[in-house]
């Protein structure tokens, strides 16, 4: 048997030995990852495994599992990327049933360990054995050392979209039913754990991924009357979702849409109760900019306001118009935000743009630029800027979450964004389990690219597992890089923010989010030097 030990950013893959690490450090409040990989020349499917070590109270374990990548890149020859091939990518993070993990034979099998909670300061070994009715058949050591520092506070606004319809396809249950609620708490629980702190709100069905002429599924929190053309609204089930995600560790809220995608032009589905029946009011075939949507809104964003302000709520939400409008649409954007604050003039807008005549001329209150558009918004030191990125954000260098880049690739956004003076973070995929434009449900465990319409790995970061989701090995190195930026924000608060950003422009780092130090090996020397800088305060 053979046994080594990795770390968290390594993606073993079959057929290749990984590199091996030896040992880590972390602070006092991060949450550490690192993995172990093992062969053996039979299959087995009951190894025991136990843990030996003063901290094994801290530490926990699960098994990567590997799914097909179809679709790596759409950009070719990227030098910083693990294949633009179809390939087998370790990416699920499966829960051990009763600890007993498996091995398939001739193949490094993988266990990602995660060491959490108040752990003692010190130097501490981690043995892993690997039993079989008894019997150790292998075993490696992990040497961790806790360094008496802490990350700082999370500063950074992080959102990444939440598919609640996904949640009623894939278990098959109706939305925001019991069962949906139990199942929809872990998933949002799980989100936090890994940094979010603003959910996307379905004060209507969002207006996003879907084929023009066609609908998802209904997930719709504010009632909506008519009767004999004049509006009401109850906002009871708006309210009492709000709370309940805030009692989740949800700190900020991220209202859905109130106009259609790429450009502002119709209105969102929005169902309602006319005249005693329940239909759908607005849809596609609505004029965003129509005197009849314009009649709408005039009713409801006032109520609006006066309901999230009596709630205490207000000040933390944020407000869209539509997502990733484009320069042919400027005036139709321009008329819509018109609208909004008309009647919602405190309300604060943010969207993801490409464009910077977006904010420039007003017509958004944050902006939320893609890192490939970065370039203006921090030559004219943009405020309170948010990044996201998506498929489009694939060219070399790019940092990004697919399947088909080394984990690194993936964790040195964090970096990046504190650099960059970054305030926020967006991503449109954390369990979206639709094809493409929404036109079917998929399962996830087959199809990750959305059936050919993103790089394999961008439309989600869980999976849909036993009434809760699992991770992923992307979800964990994201995580990781946040907690980068963390490190960095603590480095800041003791020594002031033209040392800590001098020890990332003296190691391969540019003001940008094209250029840095792509090895693994410089990257943990940049984080290393971080944490001795800061022990050197104490």
């Amino acid at each position: 048997m053979s046994v080594l030990t990795v770390g968290s950013y390594e993606k073993v893959l079959i057929g290749k030995k990984p590199k091996t690490e030896k040992r880590g450090t972390m602070a006092k409040n991060e949450v550490y990852s690192f993995q172990v990989a093992y062969m053996f020349e039979w299959h087995f499917s009951d190894i025991e495994v136990r843990i030996e070590s003063p901290i094994k109270d801290f530490i926990t374990y699960r098994q990567v599992e590997y799914v097909n990548a179809l679709t790596p890149n759409f950009t070719r020859g990227d030098d910083y990327a693990i294949s633009d091939k179809p390939f087998m990518c370790p990416d699920v993070l499966r829960p051990c049933k009763n600890g007993r993990v498996i091995a398939r034979h001739g193949m490094y099998n993988t266990l990602w360990f995660t060491v959490k909670g108040d752990v003692p300061v010190g130097k501490h070994k981690i043995k892993i054995g690997f039993f079989i009715e008894g019997k150790e058949w292998g075993s490696t050591v992990y040497s961790l050392e806790v360094l008496d520092i802490e990350l700082s506070h999370n500063h950074l606004t992080y959102t990444n979209w939440f598919h609640y319809d996904s949640i009623a396809n894939y278990y098959n249950v109706p939305v925001f039913s019991k069962r949906y609620n139990e199942i929809m708490d872990k998933y949002i629980e799980c989100a936090v754990n890994h940094g979010v702190n603003m959910l996307l709100i379905p004060m209507f069905t969002p207006p996003l991924d879907t084929r023009i002429g066609r609908e998802r599924l209904t997930v719709q929190l504010i009632d909506v009357y008519q009767n004999k053309g004049e509006y009401s609204f109850d906002f009871t089930r708006l309210i009492d979702f709000m709370r309940r995600v805030e009692s989740l560790g949800i700190k900020y809220f991220e209202m859905s849409h109130l106009f259609t995608q790429w450009g502002a032009h119709h209105a969102p589905k929005i169902m309602g109760v006319k005249d005693g029946k329940r239909v759908r009011l607005f849809g596609w075939e609505t004029d965003g900019n129509g005197e009849e949507y314009k009649e709408f809104l005039s009713r409801l964003l006032p109520e609006l306001s006066r309901a999230l302000k009596a709630e205490g709520l207000f000040e933390r939400c944020r407000f869209h118009i539509s997502d990733e409008p484009n320069e042919k649409c400027l005036d139709n954007y321009k008329s819509a935000k018109e609208i909004f604050k008309k009647y919602l003039p405190d309300g604060i807008i943010t969207d993801a743009l490409s464009h910077y005549d977006f904010y420039s001329q007003g017509l958004v209150d944050r902006a939320i630029c893609a890192t490939d558009a970065s370039k203006p918004f921090l030559e004219n030191n943009v405020p309170d800027l948010w990044v996201y990125y998506c498929c489009a954000q694939s060219q070399a260098n790019y940092s990004n979450r697919f399947m088909a880049f080394p984990g690194m690739r993936n964790r040195v956004i964090g970096m990046q964004m504190y650099l960059n003076n970054v305030k926020g973070f967006l991503h449109w995929g954390y369990n979206f389990y639709n094809c493409v434009l929404s036109d079917w449900p998929i399962d996830p465990y087959v199809t990750n690219d959305g059936c050919g319409g993103y790089q394999s790995g961008d439309p989600f970061v869980v999976y849909p597992g036993d009434g809760e989701p699992y991770d992923s090995v992307r979800h964990e190195n994201f995580y990781d890089g946040l907690q980068d930026y963390r490190l960095f924000m603590a480095l800041e608060e003791k020594v002031g923010r033209a040392k800590a950003e001098a020890l990332l422009l003296e190691n391969g780092f540019e003001k940008d989010f094209v250029t840095y130090p792509h090895g693994a090996k410089e990257l943990l020397s940049i984080r290393e030097k971080a944490q001795r800088m800061l022990l050197e305060t104490k």
